[in-house]
């Protein structure tokens, strides 16, 4: 009997969702089926068949969750193959009727929709479908909120990807020291160069640039922190956050140091539209060795991101000001950029966090230095 195993797809230890299973009991199996679909906080993957048989039980259901070397199923092969086809292909009325099999409460839905059932405050799971192979349509979701509108109140069941970011982000708060400092940047002469530059280069690209560039000279903030060791970074493996429909996830740009600006905006572009497809790799979500948040969009300015573990340290980023400030006697119009840096206190003290800021200010009030190899083009 062979069993199939979840396998561990990065160095963290994270839970994984069962989204959907493509074979069932008794199903004949080949080598390199694709038996079950796997979604992380961070990833959606599948699991092949190593051997050739039949899908004898499967021991983790759709909607439940499982941990790394978890058994999900058991494969029979060989001999056992044979008598479990047999077995499959016994009449109906020999095999459990419908009441007594176990109920999915994973229904397999598009993120539009499954996002509208969350806004609603809908259980999938309680939706009578009528679309293709009795899934649920916008039209069935909105139909079963209007019939629950008798409640004042609406259940958003906290589960899958939802309830492992939970989960994460208490874990970090309780497991680490987190403190956050904060400071204005003024990137009045930057915006002016920005524009100088062709092509769609955001805010957020050149704020991305910078922060690599700072954080190469200051491997101390470019660190995982663990229980008995800190192990610090000479490469810079950049996380980016991104809010999709699912909720979030931070893709990483690997060896982001090596990198011009507009090669790192090239692959950013290009992560954070996997992400929002839910098309990305685990290696495409693990080993960021830093973070970036950017909540200026929303009109944010200062705020306390979370650390991303085993990271030291993450940045937040806040909206552009224009404020009126006081030079030489004159009142001047400025662009000030906020900044927000969370670091691990075990790892790093107060002075060496503000002395990153410090010098990622530096280069971003400083566009010549920062943008000198972009000019020189």
């Amino acid at each position: 009997m062979h069993e199939v195993k979840l396998p561990k797809t990065t160095d963290e230890e994270v839970e994984s969702l069962i989204v959907f299973w493509f074979k069932s009991e008794g199903d004949k199996v080949e080598k390199g089926d694709v038996l079950v679909e796997i979604q992380t906080e961070k990833a959606t993957f599948e699991i092949e068949a190593e051997e050739s048989g039949v899908l004898n039980e499967i021991l983790v259901q759709r909607g439940d969750v499982a941990s790394v070397g978890d058994v999900l199923a058991t494969l029979a092969t060989g001999v056992e193959s044979v008598v479990n086809e047999k077995q499959a292909m016994a009449p109906a009325d020999q095999q459990a009727p419908y009441e007594e099999q176990e109920k999915p409460q994973f229904v397999r839905v598009s993120p539009r929709i499954r996002r509208l059932a969350r806004e609603l405050g809908v259980d999938l799971a309680s939706v009578k479908g009528t679309g293709k192979n009795g899934l649920p349509t916008e039209e069935d979701v909105r139909k079963q909120a209007q019939q629950s509108t008798g409640k004042d109140y609406k259940v958003i069941p906290l589960a899958g990807i939802r309830k492992t970011i939970a989960k994460r982000m208490s874990g970090s708060l309780h497991s680490t020291a987190q403190l956050t400092e904060t400071a204005w940047a003024d990137v009045t002469l930057l915006d002016g160069e920005r524009k100088r530059i062709q092509g769609d280069l955001s805010w957020n690209d050149i704020l991305l640039f910078a922060a690599t560039k700072a954080l190469q000279e200051h491997p101390d903030v470019n660190a995982h922190v663990f229980e008995a060791e800190i192990h610090q970074y000479g490469k810079v493996h950049l996380g980016v956050a991104v809010d999709a429909d699912e909720g979030l996830f931070v893709p990483v740009v690997k060896n982001a140091d090596e990198l011009g600006l507009m090669q790192l905006k090239d692959q950013v572009r290009q992560i954070v539209e996997k992400a929002k497809q839910q098309m990305l790799s685990a290696e495409e979500m693990s080993g960021a060795t830093f973070t970036v948040t950017n909540l200026g969009g929303f009109g944010i300015q200062f705020f306390t991101p979370i650390i991303n573990q085993p990271e030291a340290a993450i940045l937040g980023v806040g909206k552009i000001e224009t404020d009126a400030v006081l030079e030489s006697g004159q009142v001047r119009e400025r662009k000030r950029l906020p900044l927000s840096l969370t670091f691990d206190h075990r790892a790093i003290d107060g002075a060496p966090a503000a002395r990153f800021l410090q010098t990622l200010i530096g280069y971003l009030q400083d566009p010549a230095k920062l943008l000198e190899e972009v000019f020189a083009k």
